[in-house]
C-alpha cells in the first residue's frame, strides 16, 4: 500500500509550497490581483482614497500592536528580573543554611569524637591506676575490700 497516496512531498518546505500553490489555484489570487491593478489604473482617485484610508487606519493599529508587543517584552523582562532576584536570594539563603548546618554537624561530630576519645583515655588511665593500686597496696582486692591503711600502733578499721 502506498503511504503517500496524493503524492504530497514529505519534506516540510515542499509541503508548505504545495499548500500555498493549492490555495493560490483555489482562491485565484493572480486573477484577482490583475483585476485590482486594472481597476486602480482606471480609477486613480478611488485608489488614492482607499490607500489613504488604509494608511490612516493602520496607524492606530500599528500603535496598538507596538504597545502590546512592548508590554509583553517589558513583562517578560520584569519577570526575568524578579525571578532572577528571587532565585539569587533563594540560592544565597540556601548556601548560608547549608554552610551553617554543615558547621553545626561538624562541630557536634567533633564533640562526640572528643568525648569518646577522652572517655576512652580516662578509662584506660583508671584501669592502669587500679592495677598499680592492686600491686602496691597489700590486701586490696578490686571491689571486695577497702585498702588496708597501716597507722602507727593501730590496726585497720576492719576489725
Amino acid at each position: 500500500m502506498d503511504s503517500n497516496p496524493e503524492n504530497i512531498p514529505l519534506d516540510p518546505w515542499q509541503r508548505l509550497t504545495a499548500v500555498v500553490q493549492r490555495l493560490d489555484q483555489h482562491i485565484q489570487v493572480h486573477q484577482k490581483l490583475e483585476v485590482a491593478k486594472k481597476y486602480a489604473l482606471e480609477h486613480p482617485l478611488v485608489t488614492l482614497y482607499i490607500v489613504a484610508a488604509v494608511a490612516m487606519c493602520s496607524v492606530p493599529v500599528m500603535f496598538f500592536a507596538c504597545f502590546v508587543i512592548g508590554s509583553i517584552l517589558f513583562s517578560i523582562i520584569g519577570f526575568l528580573f524578579v525571578e532572577g532576584t528571587l532565585l539569587t536570594i533563594g540560592c544565597v539563603l540556601l548556601g548560608v543554611f547549608l554552610c551553617l548546618s554543615g558547621f553545626l554537624a561538624f562541630s557536634l561530630s567533633s564533640l562526640v569524637v572528643l568525648v569518646w576519645f577522652s572517655m576512652t583515655v580516662s578509662y584506660s588511665l583508671l584501669q592502669s591506676l587500679r592495677v598499680k593500686i592492686q600491686e602496691t597496696v597489700p590486701g586490696y582486692m578490686y571491689g571486695n575490700q577497702r585498702p588496708v591503711v597501716l597507722t602507727s600502733g593501730h590496726k585497720s578499721s576492719e576489725e
